[in-house]
């Protein structure tokens, strides 16, 4: 069916051409400028090692290069000439094209390795990639074949060809700009080259995506050879010969059309290679699921809207539908949430649809959108209210399905020492309850009426320990002696939020005591670190008026701390006003400031009365390096940890042990106004997943811990955390992708022009 001697004659004369360097170098160019530039990659907190913005700019770039690949090989008077038949001649120059594509690729892979010095890159995930734009260079090349038979002029074949191209890959756009029916949009999103390369790019090889190309490129094939036949005068739309073409046409289009449309686990496959199997179900997931004895109905509502401008969407869909697979006993349903009846179901479970932007006819207008899932078993229900992607999908179902299936709920105990009250860590308890766990608010005034009350399987979480009287300070060692499960977030400073930020130590905090005791001390210091918060301040020139000579002001504030992922905080956490606890041999270290942190001690007691200040806190004075300091020495903190040895009680005469408490350094991480200061319009909430994964550490949940960190990817630049070796990393990277690499490819374009232009000489041609 090929020819080896019109392969090599092709590929030959492709790569002797300057075309072929020139497209190799618009191909690395067009790749890199648009991954390292306009992305930002090097710049804090947009950098990411998450390539799939990367090979989504391969697709778009084959449309320009593609179409001029196969006018170089193609030689119409030549072709009419051999003695071949028409599908040798055709398939002959599929196999060219895609060795000459796959050469031009082998450049590109020297962008994984370069981003896999600042963050970690899944190599499976890079090679599904590969894989998924092989098999769409297949069909790039498949319909440039067919419009290079049907169109004489070159011209015209390189326009009507890109323009085809570029218009085949942004189907899936056009329900984003123009409003249509479900139908539209899922054929628009189907029919659409770079809608099923999105699998790929997440390291997911899903059956469907490999027939839609595949398929796809016989039938452009199939098409291709009927019209280079019926160029040679083979009448093959007339006659007996057009029942046959209309047979392989039809054949091929209800095949597509199959693949396309069915909703069938058991036809196709999805194939997680993700090196931690992040779209997979986790063997703890598929246990609670086998132990339901009884139907476990799953119902997915989901807004029409959300499809074209949130593709991860059809992931969650997806998700489900493994779940559903995993038990006969589990039914799962697709419902349209644009329905009116379906919105008053939703409506009678208090979920309330969220708004999203959208640009119909040039005017940005909002809608309301629904995303949620709903469990039903035996009669009761769980609900995930709103959800986008499948990041952290399956530790979200897996608590709803332990608590449904094996009525195991999971609740929490809160206490704010210090001078504020629950409904200012209010965030945290919504947050906790839309995640099905039970929050209990305690009064510090009633602590010590109800201690007997408290469950120690329960975990408490403690803000702050400076307002805590000495009985009560007595009831929570008692509970910890007594086997209690603690997350104390606190220190021996208090800062003046709503004022001027100014730090006062607590003199008087008679819990600060029973830690020291234990081995638990602060450090009379504030951890400073070049990974910090960027503040926005807002300020106009009219007091009047809001819109009048507005003006954003951006202040890097080192005193608040954004812990890089790590271990224990795969997703980073940020910190306010720390202090570094002294590492010792009885605590487990749970999280770190960064290598370039440094700490801060308080003022004299001469400047402390000079000034009324024990540290500078202002954002525009307090020093954003330590530049000025002669004796400077980066140090990294201990941020949070977790006792490991034997304690005894100061105020109650009894011992633990194996204490089950984790100290952190921070009381504040989890107030309302900080949240929302750290974190801009979208609220930090990070800090809450942090919380919510120490209280499976205190619980030994270690099933599920590893299902929360298992769905969070760290996409960090986390690998260099010292700015000379970043920069001077990101130089390299430059003379890399912009400088050696290219030099290469001209050097080679340049060799092989010399050596042929010398044989001509030679043999004077």
């Amino acid at each position: 069916m090929i020819n080896k001697i019109l392969i090599k004659k092709d590929v030959y004369s492709y790569l002797i051409s300057p075309y072929f360097y020139i497209s190799s170098l618009v191909l690395l160019f067009t790749c890199c400028i648009q991954f390292f530039i306009f992305q930002r990659f090097f710049v804090s907190g947009y950098g990411t090692s998450d390539l799939s913005v990367f090979f989504s700019t391969i697709p778009y770039t084959f449309s320009l290069i593609i179409p001029v690949l196969i006018l170089q090989i193609s030689n119409p008077e030549c072709e009419n000439n051999f003695p071949f038949r028409s599908v040798t001649v055709i398939l002959s120059k599929l196999v060219s094209a895609l060795i000459i594509i796959t050469i031009m690729l082998v450049p590109l892979s020297i962008i994984p390795v370069c981003v896999n010095f600042f963050g970690s890159v899944d190599v499976n995930q890079v090679i599904c990639s590969f894989f998924g734009i092989i098999l769409y260079g297949i069909l790039a090349i498949s319909i440039c074949l067919l419009c290079s038979e049907i169109i004489n002029s070159k011209a015209a074949y390189i326009v009507i060809t890109v323009v085809t191209m570029l218009l085949i890959n942004s189907l899936h756009q056009i329900p984003v700009f123009i409003k249509c029916s479900q139908f539209f949009t899922s054929l628009f999103n189907e029919l659409s080259f770079t809608w099923h390369f999105d699998s790929f790019s997440k390291g997911i090889i899903d059956t469907r995506d490999v027939f839609f190309y595949l398929i796809t490129s016989s039938l452009l094939i199939v098409l291709t050879f009927f019209y280079a036949e019926s160029k040679k005068g083979r009448k093959f739309f007339s006659g007996k010969s057009v029942s046959t073409a209309n047979k392989a046409v039809s054949f091929f289009t209800v095949l597509i059309f199959v693949f396309l449309y069915t909703d069938n686990s058991r036809i196709y496959k999805r194939f997680d290679f993700t090196k931690d199997r992040q779209f997979s179900i986790s063997a703890h997931t598929k246990k609670i699921l086998d132990s339901a004895d009884e139907p476990v109905r799953i119902t997915y509502y989901r807004s029409k809207e959300l499809i074209p401008r949130y593709p991860e969407v059809k992931d969650v869909y997806d998700y489900l539908k493994i779940c559903a697979s995993e038990n006969k006993n589990i039914f799962l349903t697709l419902a349209d949430a644009d329905k009116k009846e379906n919105q008053d179901i939703l409506t009678n479970l208090n979920v309330a649809p969220q708004q999203i932007q959208s640009v119909n006819n040039n005017k940005i207008e909002y809608i309301k959108v629904y995303s949620a899932v709903v469990i039903e078993y035996l009669g009761k229900k769980e609900v995930l209210p709103f959800v986008l992607s499948t990041a952290s999908l399956e530790f979200e179902l897996a608590l709803r399905f332990e608590s449904l299936i094996k009525n195991k709920n999971h609740s929490v105990y809160i206490l704010c020492g210090n001078e504020y009250n629950s409904n200012d860590y209010s965030y945290m308890q919504l947050l906790f309850n839309s995640s099905n766990i039970q929050c209990y608010p305690i009064e510090k005034e009633s602590l010590v009426y109800i201690q007997d009350q408290l469950e120690l399987e329960i975990p408490l979480i403690i803000f702050g320990t400076a307002g805590l009287s000495f009985d009560q300070s007595a009831v929570i060692e008692k509970f910890i002696l007594k086997g209690g499960k603690v997350l104390l977030a606190t220190s021996q400073y208090s800062v003046n939020i709503n004022g001027d930020w100014s730090i006062t130590k607590n003199e008087n905090d008679t819990f600060i005591p029973v830690l020291e005791k234990w081995g638990i001390k602060f450090e009379d210091k504030i951890v400073n670190d070049l990974s910090n918060v960027r503040i926005s301040f807002y300020s106009t020139d009219n007091n009047n008026s809001l819109n009048d000579s507005a003006q954003y002001e951006y202040v890097n504030y080192p005193q608040w701390i954004s812990v890089l992922p790590q271990k224990n905080t795969p997703n980073g956490i940020t910190l306010f006003w720390a202090s570094p606890i002294t590492q010792n041999k009885s605590l487990i270290p749970l999280c770190n400031s960064s290598s370039m942190s440094w700490t801060v001690s308080e003022f004299s007691k001469t400047v402390q009365e000079q000034t009324g200040l024990l540290y500078v806190t202002n954002p525009f004075e307090v020093e954003k390096a330590p530049v000025s300091d002669p004796l400077f020495k980066k140090e990294q903190s201990v941020l949070a940890a977790k006792l490991q040895d034997k304690i005894t009680g100061l105020y109650n005469f009894e011992t633990n042990e194996n204490p089950n408490v984790i100290i952190l350094a921070d009381q504040y991480f989890a107030l309302n106004i900080l949240l929302e200061l750290s974190g801009g319009q979208m609220s930090d909430f990070r800090n809450i997943d942090f919380i919510l994964s120490m209280i499976l550490e205190l619980n030994k949940e270690d099933e599920l811990l590893k299902i929360q960190y298992g769905g969070i990817k760290n996409k960090s630049l986390y690998k260099i955390t010292d700015a000379v070796k970043f920069n001077k990393a990101k130089t390299n990277v430059f003379i890399t992708v912009f400088a050696v690499i290219p030099g290469m490819i001209l050097i080679s374009g340049i060799t092989i022009f010399i050596i042929r232009r010398r044989q001509n000489e030679k043999y004077k041609i």
